[in-house]
């Protein structure tokens, strides 16, 4: 395994700290989205309905209703995000960050992030955010804070009262809206959010910069290669990982890399500790 103390000096004299997170770091907030575990126990209607038995398969899949749609959309969105607390890791996380100058992007869709109290102008959601809506006609009109809704259909499904008239519409062309994910072919990424994320990567090219990789695997992999690909670009960049082993980099990215094949809490616990 990797050194940690050569990890912990790496990273207090970098100039700026880009972190990648991914699946592996939403299941230390709590959301596995591959996961069968309880799926069925939870969501017994809906499993044995759409022969879906976890999260990732119901996202992908259309309901016959948009109501039913977002009754099963609030109570995801209510269980992981709006009663989210930050895990030891995403604590350990800011810890790490603080007085650093960073940047996340992430394939997390949960909010956990900005939730946890990070710099929302700091942030790149790749795979969009659920805590958002967007229009489902397939043009762009826009983002729009769903939690209201949300808590409208939790409250409105205790006591089996979900209809259709509750389901939130665009204010432009009065489509049906969606969550900001990439269920299907309408998926708008946040470009304002990708602009800052480029400028920021262009803006410490010459600089000692540390790419922190955390739960990334090949369910986002625009957040490995390319970023992989940067740091063998610029001379002073370095990169750490949790999860992979030295042996899945570049031969010219593990001189300057220190991968600890583990898990984004493994490396986040032996980063913070005195």
């Amino acid at each position: 395994m990797a050194n940690f103390d050569q990890a912990k000096k790496l990273i207090a004299s970098a100039d700026a700290v880009i972190v990648t997170a991914g699946n592996g770091m939403a299941k230390e907030e709590g959301l596995d989205i591959l996961s069968e575990e309880g799926f069925d126990d939870e969501f017994g209607a809906i499993a044995e309905k759409y022969d879906v038995h976890t999260i990732g398969d119901a996202l992908d899949k259309k309901f016959a209703s948009w109501a039913e749609q977002w009754e099963f959309w609030s109570k995801l969105i209510a269980e992981y995000s709006l009663n989210y607390e930050p895990s030891t890791t995403m604590l350990n996380l800011k810890t790490l960050l603080k007085n650093k100058k960073y940047f996340i992007a992430t394939s997390t869709f949960g909010h956990f992030f900005e939730s946890a109290g990070f710099n929302e102008n700091r942030i790149f959601n790749a795979f969009g955010d659920w805590t958002k809506m967007q229009c489902s006609s397939g043009i762009n009109h826009g983002y729009k804070d769903d939690r209201e809704v949300v808590r409208q259909f939790v409250s409105a499904a205790e006591d089996n009262q979900v209809t259709e008239e509750m389901v939130p519409r665009c204010e432009v062309c009065n489509s049906e809206m969606e969550l900001h994910m990439p269920l299907n072919a309408n998926f708008f990424p946040d470009t304002d959010a990708n602009t800052r994320f480029r400028w920021f990567l262009t803006g410490n090219e010459d600089k000692k910069v540390v790419v922190l990789e955390l739960g990334v695997d090949l369910t986002s992999p625009q957040l490995l290669d390319p970023i992989v690909h940067l740091v063998e670009k610029f001379p002073n960049w370095n990169y750490i990982a949790a999860d992979l082993s030295q042996k899945d980099l570049p031969a010219d990215v593990q001189k300057k890399s220190l991968a600890f094949n583990a898990d984004p809490h493994t490396l986040l616990t032996g980063l913070t500790q005195k």
